[in-house]
């Protein structure tokens, strides 16, 4: 099980990972990326460090990862289920 809504990537070289952990960013963050000099990605890639050395929420860590992939082009975005239509649907206004 993930701690997170995994989210899946497609870097520079066109391989995929499904990212669902800190421990999983911090892999991630070894792959080829369009701008690892980048003021997001750097942060990002410290906040991570400190989520798997423990000086660092985890949640924190994992927003700054998902936000510069986002940035940088390499977040798969999935369209929504009908499953989540249904379950918004269901919890109503």
């Amino acid at each position: 099980m993930t701690a997170f809504m995994p989210i899946t990537l497609r870097f520079c070289d066109n391989k995929t990972m499904l990212v669902g952990s800190v421990a999983d960013a911090e892999t991630a963050l070894r792959h080829q990326w369009p701008d690892k000099t980048a003021p997001a990605y750097m942060e990002a890639a410290r906040l991570v460090r400190l989520a798997v050395e423990g000086s660092c929420c985890p949640r924190t860590a994992f927003e700054a990862f998902s936000k510069t992939a986002r940035q940088q082009g390499v977040l798969v975005v999935k369209p929504r289920s009908r499953a989540h239509d249904w379950l918004d649907a269901a919890a109503g206004p």
